[in-house]
């Protein structure tokens, strides 16, 4: 093992409240682990499915979420999911971006060679 990675791609999809603590603490963990190769800008959170729901901004993690992305963790929230769960992008918080299709995007992340890392 060459001890290069080209990035991570976190996918989240539950929408279970305790699932979600956990993952994001995951992804915290990750994040603050200096002991893994992997700046904050090779970090990439997919969410999609019930999880969007976590990712509004009146949520109790909207600044966790926030804080993440201004560290340089990419943050990505299914369009798909959003629209099925009468979300709108406008309600997500600070620093979370949309893509049209979760799946599509952890599916490219991965042809690009990011480690995949499916959270609970």
């Amino acid at each position: 093992m060459s001890g290069h990675i080209d990035g991570v791609v976190v996918h989240i999809t539950s929408g279970d409240a305790n699932d979600w603590q956990q993952a994001l603490q995951n992804v915290l963990n990750l994040h603050n682990d200096e002991s893994v190769p992997v700046s904050p800008e090779l970090i990439t959170v997919v969410v999609n499915g019930d999880a969007v729901r976590f990712l509004q901004a009146d949520e109790p993690d909207a600044d966790q979420l926030t804080r993440l992305a201004d560290a340089g963790v990419r943050v990505l929230a299914c369009s798909n999911s959003l629209a099925q769960l009468g979300y709108s992008a406008d309600e997500l918080a600070e620093g979370v971006d949309t893509v049209d299709s979760g799946v599509a995007e952890v599916t490219r992340l991965q042809w690009h060679g990011n480690g995949y890392l499916k959270l609970p």
